[in-house]
């Protein structure tokens, strides 16, 4: 194949499988970070720590809005 050979099907091939791949790592470093959240609102609900605190607390760790914070926070807060 010279270097004006162009094959759609095999670029487009190695176009899918990179954003496949791409697609997986987002979702497994979401599933993760949840999973921090998660553990972090159930830790400081079990050891007393208020909402406001506690959404203090992942506003700083993941460097995001207070209305984030409180969102994020609130899913978890049962």
């Amino acid at each position: 194949m010279s270097i004006f050979e162009y094959n759609e099907e095999e670029e487009m091939r190695k176009i899918r499988a990179s954003e496949y791949k791409n697609g997986k790592e987002d979702g497994i470093a979401q599933g993760i970070e949840q999973g921090i959240v998660q553990g972090m609102v159930e830790t400081c609900k079990e050891l007393g720590v208020s909402f406001e605190q506690t959404v203090a607390r992942l506003k700083l760790r993941f460097d995001i809005s207070k209305q984030e914070a409180q969102e994020k926070a609130g899913h978890y807060w049962c």
